[in-house]
């Protein structure tokens, strides 16, 4: 839904980066995106009428699949091969999501959480979009003040506990 929204109002084209093969069970990989579609298209309706859409803009040549081994590996984004870092320089917004791709975003590291995550992420090539849901301990960009203390004494275990989430942006350098 979200790459037929940016398709309508917004992109003249989106690249979904997926995996070369699975890695863990909930991996996608090119096939699972044709298995979706063909299923929306049987549940018809409003599901129908988006696969519908998503395959007429696959075929006008707006909405690619893009497999990488990269995305298969545990390497931070900031070891990404070259040539993809250079593909994803030119993108107007890049869109990463999860648990696992943020923990690859901010190096798996314990940041003090006040990091501003423009500062963390200053060497990715395109403005970078984050979306996640808290799993694991690396945070960056919460406000000063004490907002990380206060869910410590409230909210024992937020970090990880996959109750929150958050969004976070950063612009082109």
């Amino acid at each position: 839904m979200l790459c037929d929204c940016l398709l309508r109002h917004i992109a003249e084209r989106v690249v979904i980066c997926l995996k070369a093969h699975p890695t863990f069970v909930s991996d996608a990989i090119v096939p699972d995106v044709w298995m979706m579609l063909a299923r929306m298209e049987r549940q018809g309706g409003a599901a129908a009428a988006l696969a519908g859409r998503l395959r007429v803009a696959w075929a006008a040549e707006r909405l690619r699949f893009v497999p990488h081994r990269f995305w298969n590996s545990s390497a931070f984004l900031w070891a990404m091969p070259a040539p993809l870092a250079a593909a994803l320089g030119g993108a107007r917004l890049v869109i990463v999501k999860g648990d696992a791709n943020y923990r690859r975003a901010v190096g798996d590291c314990l940041w003090a959480v006040d990091t501003p995550f423009a500062a963390v992420m200053s060497s990715f090539p395109a403005p970078l979009l984050c979306l996640r849901t808290l799993k694991s301990d690396p945070l960056v960009g919460l406000p000063a003040g004490g907002l990380a203390d206060e869910l410590d004494r409230t909210a024992p275990g937020w970090r990880v506990d996959g109750r929150r989430g958050l969004i976070q942006f950063k612009p082109q350098s």
